[in-house]
């Protein structure tokens, strides 16, 4: 590709962030991205196609999904169950909260089944699949826990405390804009995995 074509592309994807993060996917158009550009809008037709084509290019090039690892262990030592678990979860809630573009891709996937919204999906669908495979792999699960449910609700539970902390939104008494208040709903997280993990953790 061309380095003046890579450059404006460059800048098409960067004001379409832009937009999202500030607006929602919903502020995406080809006018508005053009203007934030500072780019005709015949060149992002050429380049993407349209706007259902350049959400797409949006979603590939960036991550829709912040990956997070299991982690080694330390010394050799296996963490317990419960311990790999929380410290999953913990680690997604914080990437998602450092992360605007993820977390408005997964608020539009509630509510849209467009390009985005689809890929989002996927992404999230496929990380979180590859976390229980590793974690069935790490550690004897126990007969009671159905673990890819518990994952799901825990993990659902986390982005919505995220997604309301983008927004500058309080929930159920927690200020999500305060790491104090952060601090208080990874401690409840822990204890909630550990009492629902501990009587049969390695």
């Amino acid at each position: 590709m061309p380095r003046d074509r890579q450059l404006t592309t460059a800048r098409i994807l960067a004001a379409a962030e832009s937009l999202i993060t500030r607006g929602g996917v919903g502020a995406v158009g080809i006018n508005a991205v053009a203007e934030a550009a500072g780019v005709d809008k015949v060149l992002i037709y050429r380049y993407f196609g349209g706007r259902a084509q350049l959400l797409r290019a949006l979603a590939r090039e960036r991550r829709l999904w912040p990956e997070i690892e299991i982690f080694a262990p330390a010394d050799g030592e296996t963490p317990a169950l419960a311990d790999d678990l929380t410290a999953i979860l913990i680690a997604h809630a914080r990437a998602l909260r450092a992360h605007p573009l993820a977390r408005r891709a997964a608020a539009w996937q509630l509510v849209e089944r467009d390009e985005l919204a689809r890929d989002a999906a996927a992404a999230r669908d496929e990380h979180v699949r590859a976390i229980a495979t590793a974690l069935r792999a790490r550690h004897r699960i126990p007969p009671f826990v159905d673990l890819e449910a518990m994952i799901a609700l825990l993990w659902a539970g986390v982005t919505h405390l995220a997604m309301h902390g983008g927004a500058g939104a309080p929930f159920a008494g927690l200020d999500l804009r305060r790491e104090e208040d952060w601090s208080r709903a990874e401690r409840a997280l822990s204890r909630t995995i550990h009492a629902l993990l501990g009587a049969g953790d390695e």
